[in-house]
Formats: C-alpha cells, structure tokens, sequence
C-alpha cells in the first residue's frame, strides 16, 4: 500500500451547519453524503443513488410526499443526488409551501441537469453551499503539505488505503462517469484530451482556442464543456477584481482552477509533467484557492477574485470581506524578492486599506513594508470557516 498519510480518524467537517433548508453542491467524493449523515442522524435519509429508490421516484416524483408525511415536522429531510430526479424540487417547493418550519438538505454533484430542467430552485428559499475538499485545519496534524500537492485533499482520496491510486481513479472513472451521467459529451477520447490541457492550465489564464486546436476539436466545443465542469463543481474560473474602480488598465480573463488539486495534477498527462517546476507551483496556488474559496463561501459578505492589468501586473487573490480587502500572493521559493512583492504594491497603491500576504516557503514570518510574509504551511493551517483570516 502507498498511504500517503497516516489512517484519519473521522474528521469533523468544518462548513458551518445549515440552520434552514439549503442546497449542498460540491464535486463527487468530497463527502457531503458524510457531513449529512454526522448533522442530522435521525434526519430522513432518500439516497438517489440506490437505484429502486430513484426509479419510484423518477416514475412518481410525488411519492416524496408519502415519505415525509409520516415524519415530524421539526425532523430534517436530505434528499442524495438531487440532481438525478429533478422533478422532486417542484414536490420539494409544494411542501415547503404547505409546511414553511420544514427544512430539507439536498445534496448534489451537479446543478447543470436542475437548470436545464427549468425547475424551481425553492424561489430563493434555500440557502446555497459547496462542500470543498478537506481542509488543512479539519486535518490538523494528519495535514501534509508534500502529499497534498501531490493527491489533493478530497477525501475519498485522503482516506484511501492508496490516495496515489485513489486519485489516478478518480480523474480516470469518477469524473468521466460524472460526465457521461450527464449525456452531453460525445466525443470522450477528445474531451480526455481537453482535461489533460486544462490539467496544464491550473492556475493560468484559459485560452480555449489553445486547448481546442491540442484536443482536434472545435473551441464552441471546449467551452461547452468548460461549462459542464463547472456546473459539476470541478473547475472554477476566477473573475479579476472589478468591485471597485481602478486607475489602471485591467485585463478581462478570468484564471482557472480545477476544484482540488490532486485533480488538477492527476489529469496531467505524463509522471514528468506532474513533476515539474511549475505543476508544483501551480499546484500550491491551487491549495491555496480552494482554502480561500471554501472561507468565502461560509462567510457572508465575502467574495474571492484576483487582479491583474493590462501592463501585467499580477496578484494571485483578491479576498473581499466586509472588513476589507486581503491580497494574496503565492510563491514557491523560500526567498520573497522584491520583484515578488511589485505587484502587491502596486495594489496597495490602489487600494492602501487592503492587507498585502506573500505565502511562501520560508519557515518564519516576516514583514517588509505593508507586506507581510508566512509560509504556506502555516496558512492554510489557520484557515477556518466563520474565523478571521
């Protein structure tokens, strides 16, 4: 066996419980059926990946009904996969209209199937979480940062007895079944090449003319499926900071990042690939998004970008809070150089209330002007949903 970490006790989840119904999206295998089960063990459990079950409901979506009629009303619902049978919501918005104090928690790998079915997402009535991939607090000293950059930290990975084979599955099996589950893709040997390009692109700006002429297929094509991959919650593309006028000149292009690490380095094409400079830099950006992404979403308010100008001035994150502005940016070497602090500074001539952060190698923190430096490690340790960063 390859373990990459020590055997995990079961990890407590740190997302903030829902107080209200809500809708709880996120990627296949980073354990919202768990987190569901350790809220609300006596909740009435419908798992539509059992097949009877999703097949009764698929034939009657109103047999739901008969289902919760003999619960209490204080009793939670969560409901597995939603997107599977879309037609419960419309059941799911009948009886939050009869029953108002009745909450529910709906699980899902996809939103793409619950649009395009033009169903009611509750009118607004339930909240909207994503379940991220474990996060380095939740794992506390089981978190290694060498094993993180190279499996990621979902945790149907993280919990195997082999995450390198665990991973190596995930982006072989679990995303392509994903992917044909929602009938869309008919070209797969060229939708394998795309993920291996935009494996290379984690943490860049996309150009899907570049992937559609390596993956000999249309660039309509790559962003179709762009879009898939984010209605599935595997990739994210990350706006440039416009909450605010700037003075300069910004570029347009969002930068793009795969939901976990792991995922991103395993859809890299070869083992050199995986091993160079700058898959490992990229990968540490990524860790660092997913970190940031997953504060924000549990933190009202706040919202995750980046910045960069048209003269190529770039800052890796933007997180904008109530209370402020944080800018991050994320370097491999041990050594912050000046050059390495420009951008920051620059932001901070935009923006002098912001806090400037470099997230380095180094194992001690320092400060140099406005710029203050810690070692990623160190970072990402400390950061918890519903806490300061």
């Amino acid at each position: 066996m390859n373990r990459l970490l020590p055997p995990l006790p079961p990890i407590r989840r740190l997302l903030p419980p829902p107080t209200r119904s809500a809708f709880l999206f996120g990627p296949r295998g980073t354990g919202k059926s768990t987190y569901a089960r350790q809220l609300f063990p006596d909740a009435l459990s419908i798992d539509l990946r059992a097949g009877p079950v999703a097949r009764a409901l698929i034939a009657a979506p109103e047999r739901l009904h008969d289902a919760i009629d003999g619960i209490a009303r204080d009793r939670w619902v969560v409901i597995d996969e939603v997107q599977r049978v879309p037609a419960l919501l419309d059941v799911v918005h009948q009886r939050l209209d009869r029953e108002p104090e009745r909450r529910f928690l709906l699980t899902g790998s996809s939103a793409r199937s619950l649009h395009r079915a033009g169903v009611n997402l509750l009118g607004g009535r339930a909240g909207r979480r994503i379940m991220p991939p474990f996060l380095a607090a939740e794992l506390g000293s089981a978190f290694d940062l060498h094993s993180a950059l190279r499996v990621g930290l979902l945790p149907v990975v993280c919990t195997a007895d082999d995450p390198a084979a665990a991973i190596a599955d995930y982006a072989s099996i679990a995303v392509l079944d994903e992917v044909r589950a929602e009938a869309t893709v008919r070209q797969i040997a060229g939708f394998a090449r795309a993920l291996e390009q935009l494996a290379l692109s984690h943490g860049s700006v996309l150009s899907a003319t570049a992937i559609a002429q390596h993956a000999d297929v249309k660039k309509s094509t790559v962003i179709d499926w762009i879009d898939l991959l984010e209605s599935m919650f595997l990739v994210v593309r990350l706006p440039v900071f416009t909450a605010r006028p700037s003075r300069r000149a910004l570029a347009a292009q969002p930068k793009f990042y795969f939901a976990d690490a792991g995922i991103a380095m395993a859809f890299r094409p070869t083992d050199a690939a995986r091993a160079m400079p700058d898959a490992v830099g990229a990968a540490r950006e990524g860790l660092v998004h997913q970190h940031l992404a997953a504060w924000c979403n549990a933190t009202p308010g706040a919202r995750l970008w980046t910045w960069r100008t048209a003269g190529g001035l770039e800052v890796d994150f933007i997180v904008e809070t109530p209370d402020g502005l944080i800018a991050v940016e994320v370097k491999s070497s041990a050594k912050v150089r000046p050059a390495d602090r420009r951008a920051l500074l620059a932001f901070h001539d935009e923006f002098p209330e912001a806090q400037l952060l470099v997230l380095s190698a180094t194992a001690l923190p320092a400060r140099h002007g406005p710029v203050r430096e810690e070692s990623l490690d160190a970072f990402l340790k400390r950061v918890v949903p519903g806490q300061p960063l």
